[in-house]
């Protein structure tokens, strides 16, 4: 059976960070039954904050801005590293740092599908910035990033550079809020069945059923 999935996410929600972990789970476990199944995966771009300054601004401002006082911003950033680390991921509860415009990451992510890299950039930006708290803004950080998928600063430039690429960006991104897609992560399947949120392995086996069903 093929199955492509979309996922529309973004590098500094820490849903889809959670997200792709129970995707791949699933993955995992359907091939050990079904070992002929192809799955593609396609990263779709979605910002959680389009507005914010193309340099980004300080997280602490940025997360009280949006949610409340600190003392909620604790309580809600400890639920769900609990639940990260419940799944195996790292994850850091440090509230200080830095909140990053994600725009060129997705462009990058775009650029890295083209060598067959988008999942793996896209793992290296969750965990610097969810694990690691490094500054996804800082040029040094990005070009650190994408010496991990075997791509350099050479691309960095090329996608900063390429007006087409930045515009597929944007309209992709547009594309999806059209179609429907208000909160991340949000996977498409087959582009028939939508699962929205991060969640269990599970539900996203039974997605796997149910579209060999309908093949057969």
């Amino acid at each position: 059976m093929e199955t492509k999935i979309s996922i529309y996410s973004d590098v500094v929600c820490p849903w889809c960070y959670i997200g792709k972990k129970r995707l791949e789970d699933a993955i995992e476990l359907r091939k050990k039954s079904h070992p002929d199944d192809k799955i593609e995966i396609e990263w779709k771009a979605f910002q959680l904050n389009p507005n914010l300054a193309p340099e980004g601004e300080d997280r602490v401002l940025h997360m009280t801005r949006k949610f409340g006082s600190l003392d909620q911003i604790k309580m809600m950033v400890q639920r769900v590293a609990d639940i990260a680390t419940a799944e195996g991921l790292p994850f850091s509860t440090e509230q200080q740092g830095h909140q990053p415009n994600t725009f060129l990451l997705h462009a990058l992510i775009r650029r890295a599908k083209e060598k067959g890299k988008a999942s793996e950039l896209a793992e290296i930006f969750f965990k610097n910035f969810f694990a690691e708290g490094k500054n996804l803004s800082d040029t040094t950080v990005i070009i650190e990033s994408l010496k991990h998928v075997g791509m350099n600063e050479e691309d960095l430039d090329y996608v900063k550079g390429n007006e087409i690429l930045l515009k597929e960006v944007q309209e992709e991104e547009l594309r999806g809020r059209q179609l429907g897609v208000s909160g991340v992560p949000f996977f498409v399947f087959n582009e028939k069945y939508a699962v929205s949120g991060a969640q269990e392995s599970n539900l996203f086996l039974q997605v796997f059923d149910q579209l060999e069903k309908e093949a057969s």
